[in-house]
């Protein structure tokens, strides 16, 4: 056989008109059972290699009849970065370089990487068929790739035993047709390999089911002439002497004329479905600078068909829009399609709403997303987009929700992988119950935007307005947030527009290049990960605020935490984050502008920014909007390290501050309560974690002991959620979670010293629902429970308006916040030491005040008055009766193991919620066992409803009321035992 391996470059009038090969082969038909020769040439697919003069390596493994999909990689030689010299590249020109394999499975049966930890173990290569040798080229740290066009992975196909045919010219294939412009003519040269003990009888080539040339050579030429619009079907068929016969193919179009066209009126980007003719949609790319685009897609089989060519809307060199309207669709059937661009480029739509990705889909699990349409595998690569003319819409049960005031947020931060086993949203809304009866009125999902993979944070977002199927379907999304609403809990979405994966269409479509106009190549600030978006460009902004728009309309969410805010910038800063974080006009100017597009489609969305920049630029932030009667911006404060000293115990640590005034939006100079206050989040080690791991000792106190940790967590709750502002709390905070029996819970990369058994960062976290049966978190949870009803139930713990005073400076173990409020006053006491202390608060008046949590009064003679505490323990005074905590919460100096005294009075607890939407929670207490009658009476002392008729124990029960016919208005529960009997009134409020 001839070795050819030249490029396959066609030129007409000396312009190239398709793309040289990135890779090829000799001999061209690779068999596993001979020698082969890759050649790479650096300046096609992406380039990424381009003009590098250092050594190049091969990253490479085989893809065989155990992979599932062409992810997954088999044998690979090395781990990535490991400098083997068998996978040394030959430089053997410019940008030009050769890998030699003499034997193809004992080449990669002598690998050295590791199998993934979801992938079957490799066994023997000579057991299973090669069906393709896989690469990535490198450079040796790897920091510069060389890929296939569209950053994808590269192939060379390894022939079965048998007749074998491939095209050496043109450079293309069934997935790579040749696309001219004009009238050209295209040098055709096949090449057929006749297998082992044969030989050719016939080597015929066909254009448009006519024979052209024959030969009984290996190697057949014949020239292409392409000059007339329309499709050209080239096929190569060679039979041997043993009577098999193989075939190749690849199709050739000369492009229609370009029909330059506006847009019809009302069409944006993206998808356009027609509102009166639902088998009607029209589709529009903004691409200035490219030649052509097709669309293909299902409704063309995935071929390039000229009556998909798109039309040119381009008023200006710079705003040049791709557009066509298609016709005679199914209405309710899903379409994946691509824009196929200058004849090499396959991109799905910027706007998609959902998406198909071959590598990650096969692994969702059908009980997570049923029915997922099947991605168009051997049809096309890369991620394709869905579009569904006439879809029936959500239809919404909750079309009057009032959001919560943002000052009054109490956020419960989540990700719904490491939440629920089942990571999908119908399983996320069962457990709705428990975080309303927690307290909370907000859920901030982590992003649930398509990201690169399947096991993620989020934070590595490649399609922004396609909800990621890993979750579940977005119809699931929507009945979540309907859920939420009808539970009085706001939604809100952290959202990452400061960059973008490979994957994303923006990076695509110019490549990660610095040339692309949407990307900054280098970033231009610290901590930047993947491609930094560019958001001084327009079309950014409009896909920006396209973005917010669909998931604030489609999905109906509450707002938006804007993660890395502070990289909204194209202030260059490089790595220096002290001028990163200083005063920037133009990144205030950028958020300001994002913020008004988002009031202008929803005028009380909620926008939080994770910007920790300077003071003064976060304060005129916040207080943008707020003339026009918006609550502002809201922006992250994070007091993770200074509440981690405080219930660690180390109060006078010089290297880390333990000062917790800020927590109080006013002590930071800010006039208006804008500042999202946190112990813990995602970035952030757990605060339970810290004191199990490090915590102080004395004496017998060990802040490193479960119950003293738990204890500490209480006090911690204590001195957060009573200061008015917004809170956040991180999920499974309310039960203790961090550290684990063997110190699995911690997080990697917050300074701590976490044990090898530990997850990585980003990786899966233990999913601890079963912490829920162990008493003393649960006296955690009903703890922060009983805070977060006293906050909403009470203005003191929420009001602007509240007087707050406070002393919560580093180095003081005994620390207090005074609250007034014409409502009620407060007073929040403890001791954050490792030894009993008498701590003197200043109470705002003198008077009785009444311990919420242990049911005592306290005479304040002097506004200055002593309180003894243990270590870890707190008090809660209110100046007047509220009732009181669920007894027992409080376990400071109680062995875990000790046996609660029996009440001494009958006791009707003040009903939970109250007022009310589906349920109340009626707790009691009995001294001695009696005969006990709970009810439910109307204003009139009509019997609405019996709850309890019979003999019970003594000690404290519960019982619940969930009216379901029931008017809205005000009733009366009554409580009758032993001849007694307590009434607390209800507020029935649906």
């Amino acid at each position: 056989m001839r070795r050819l391996w030249f490029f396959a470059l066609l030129l007409w009038n000396g312009v190239a008109i398709v793309r040289a090969q990135v890779v090829w082969t000799d001999p061209a038909v690779v068999r596993v059972d001979r020698p082969v020769t890759v050649y790479f040439n650096a300046k096609e697919g992406t380039g990424g290699l381009a003009g590098y003069t250092g050594d190049v390596y091969a990253h490479t493994g085989v893809i065989t009849n155990e992979s599932r999909t062409d992810t997954d990689w088999r044998y690979v030689k090395a781990d990535w970065g490991e400098n083997r010299a068998d996978i040394r590249m030959e430089r053997i020109g410019e940008d030009l370089y050769r890998l030699h394999i003499p034997d193809i499975r004992a080449y990669y049966q002598d690998y050295s990487g590791t199998p993934p930890s979801n992938a079957p173990p490799w066994d023997n290569i000579y057991d299973e068929q090669i069906r393709k040798l896989a690469f990535v080229f490198r450079n040796a740290d790897g920091s510069r790739e060389g890929k296939d066009v569209g950053g994808r992975d590269i192939f060379v196909d390894v022939a079965p035993p048998g007749v074998a045919v491939t095209f050496m010219a043109p450079g293309v294939s069934p997935l790579r047709p040749l696309i001219a412009p004009r009238d050209t003519s295209v040098e055709v040269v096949a090449v057929a390999d006749p297998g082992a003990g044969a030989m050719l009888v016939a080597f015929r080539l066909l254009v448009n089911g006519q024979e052209v040339a024959q030969t009984t050579e290996d190697t057949l030429r014949y020239t292409l002439t392409l000059n007339a619009p329309g499709r050209f079907d080239v096929w190569a068929v060679a039979e041997n002497t043993l009577g098999e016969v193989d075939t190749a193919a690849f199709y050739a179009v000369r492009n229609p004329p370009i029909v330059d066209q506006p847009r019809p009126p009302g069409i944006e980007d993206g998808i356009t479905y027609d509102p009166n003719d639902p088998s009607r949609v029209t589709l529009s790319l903004y691409a200035p600078g490219k030649s052509f685009v097709y669309v293909i897609g299902d409704f063309t089989n995935w071929e390039v068909d000229p009556a998909y060519f798109m039309r040119r809307d381009a008023p200006r060199p710079d705003s040049v829009h791709w557009w066509i309207t298609i016709e005679g669709l199914t209405p309710g059937q899903e379409y994946a399609f691509q824009y196929f661009i200058d004849g090499t480029l396959r991109l799905a739509d910027p706007f998609a709403h959902k998406v198909l990705d071959p590598w990650h889909d096969p692994f969702i699990p059908a009980s997570t997303y049923p029915d997922l349409k099947p991605y168009p595998t051997g049809k096309t690569e890369g991620i394709v987009a869905v579009l569904q003319p006439g879809a029936s819409p959500y239809e919404w049960q909750v079309t009057d929700f009032e959001r919560p005031p943002a000052h009054e947020l109490v956020i419960y931060k989540l990700l719904v992988r490491d939440f629920i086993a089942r990571h999908d949203y119908a399983t996320l809304i069962d457990t709705l119950d428990y975080l309303e009866r927690l307290g909370i009125n907000a859920i901030e999902l982590m992003p649930v935007a398509e990201f690169d993979g399947n096991i993620s944070w989020g934070y590595n977002p490649a399609f922004h307005l396609a909800p990621d199927k890993y979750y579940g379907p977005a119809s699931d999304l929507k009945r979540f947030i309907d859920e939420c609403h009808r539970r009085g809990i706001a939604v809100i979405l952290d959202v990452v527009y400061n960059h973008a994966t490979g994957n994303s269409p923006l990076v695509q479509l110019y490549g990660p290049t610095p040339d692309n106009p949407f990307i900054n190549i280098p970033a231009r600030h610290p901590f930047n990960v993947f491609y930094d978006l560019n958001h001084e460009h327009p079309y950014i902004q409009y896909w920006l605020d396209r973005a917010n728009r669909y998931w604030l309309e489609e999905f109906r969410v509450d707002g938006f935490r804007f993660d890395l805010s502070k990289g909204f910038t194209q202030k260059d800063t490089d790595n220096d984050v002290e001028a990163w974080s200083a005063y920037d006009a133009s990144r205030i100017r950028l958020l300001k502008r994002m913020a008004d597009a988002i009031w202008a489609v929803d005028s009380t969305a909620y926008i939080i920014l994770e910007h920790f920049a300077d003071n003064q630029e976060e304060k005129e932030l916040a207080e943008h909007g707020q003339q026009r009667g918006r609550a502002g911006m809201l922006l992250w404060h994070n007091l993770n390290r200074a509440f981690s000293q405080s219930v660690m115990g180390y109060l006078n640590d010089p290297n880390f501050s333990s000062d917790l005034t800020t927590i109080y939006y006013k002590n930071r100079g800010f006039p208006t309560p804008n500042l999202v206050t946190y112990m813990e989040s995602h970035d952030e080690q757990w605060l339970m974690y810290r004191m199990r791991a490090y915590g102080a000792r004395r004496g017998a106190y060990d802040v490193r002991s479960l119950p003293v940790a738990l204890d500490r967590m209480k006090l911690a709750g204590a001195f957060f959620f009573t200061v008015p502002g917004p809170k956040m709390i991180w999920q499974f905070s309310e039960l203790g979670y961090g550290y684990g029996e063997r110190g699995e819970q911690c997080l990697r990369g917050t300074g701590d010293s976490c044990p090898s058994i530990a997850p990585g960062r980003t990786d899966p976290k233990p999913i601890r629902w079963d912490y829920r049966n162990d008493p003393l978190r649960m006296k955690l949870y009903k703890t922060w429970a009983e805070l977060l009803r006293l906050r909403r139930e009470h203005a003191v713990f929420r009001s602007p308006e509240t007087r707050v005073r406070m002393r919560l400076q580093h180095g003081r173990p005994g620390r207090w916040i005074s609250l007034e409020h014409p409502e009620l006053s407060a007073v929040v006491v403890g001791n954050f030491g490792l030894e009993p202390l008498v701590v003197t608060p200043t109470f705002p008046q003198t008077g009785t005040w009444y311990d919420y949590f242990n049911g005592d009064s306290l005479g304040v003679d002097n506004p200055e008055t002593a309180i003894e505490l243990l270590p870890g323990e707190f008090r809660l005074y209110t100046n007047r009766y509220i009732g009181r905590a669920e007894p027992g919460l409080i376990t400071v100096g109680i062995a875990p193991d000790a046996t609660p005294a029996p009440p001494t009075s009958l006791r009707l607890e003040a009903p939970f919620p109250n007022p009310f939407r589906t349920a109340v929670t009626v707790r009691y207490t009995l001294p001695a066992p009696a005969h006990v009658r709970v009810a439910i009476y109307d204003v009139l002392g009509r019997r609405i409803a019996l709850l309890v008729d019979g003999l019970q124990s003594a000690g404290e029960h519960v019982t619940t009321w969930k009216p379901t016919t029931l008017a809205a208005g005000l009733y009366l529960v009554r409580l009758e035992a032993a001849g007694r009997s307590e009434t607390y009134p209800l507020l029935f409020a649906p």
